[in-house]
């Protein structure tokens, strides 16, 4: 396997309830090239679909069909990174903000609390409560608080497709031009349903 970009993801060949094959991709959150190894995080939905049954039962030694890395998000040269997300970007968030050594800014958005991770950036957490994800009220917020540094930035927006979409007015109005973004939507309110 040749060692992947941060943020690139594996598509898993897993089965659903009627051992349908279907795919699921999941980021590399971390690669091991002396072995071979790499790390998914998966956030486990409460639907009980195919990749919340798999990461249920997933144990070490597990075998499981995969294709990758895949994926485009390249880090780019800049001043200072601004990082926006919900669970569904933590790893990618956290695999790109190790990788960066500029100043680097998160902002969150989790359930709460207990679902904070240790991240290498100044991170803003976002606790929705309980206001159902897949809206930008919070992330909005918190981008009318944020007060860029001096230089120039590049902006990572994932997570929910309409959200990230809609973002992208409130990160010109901080400096960062649709040049010096990049925006991926990881799921859709209505398809996949992030619940706790």
């Amino acid at each position: 396997m040749t060692t992947p970009n941060p943020a690139q993801d594996v598509e898993l060949v897993l089965a659903d309830d009627t051992g349908r094959r279907v795919k699921r991709r999941y980021t590399i959150r971390t690669f091991r090239s002396d072995t071979g190894e790499l790390d998914v995080d998966a956030l486990r939905h409460g639907h009980g679909g195919p990749g919340t049954a798999w990461a249920a039962g997933a144990g070490p030694g597990d075998q499981i069909q995969f294709f990758g890395p895949r994926g485009r998000l390249e880090l780019r040269a800049a001043d200072w990174h601004l990082f926006v997300g919900d669970e569904s970007a933590i790893p990618a968030i956290a695999a790109l903000a190790e990788a960066v050594e500029a100043p680097t800014y998160a902002l969150v958005e989790v359930g709460d609390a207990a679902d904070e991770i240790e991240l290498a950036a100044e991170v803003s957490w976002l606790h929705r409560g309980g206001t159902p994800p897949g809206t930008a009220e919070l992330f909005s917020a918190a981008l009318d608080g944020f007060t860029p540094p001096a230089g120039d930035g590049h902006g990572y927006v994932l997570g929910e497709s309409r959200v990230v979409a809609g973002l992208r007015p409130r990160l010109n109005a901080v400096g960062l031009g649709n040049d010096q973004l990049y925006v991926k939507g990881y799921w859709n309110v209505g398809r996949t349903a992030l619940t706790r």
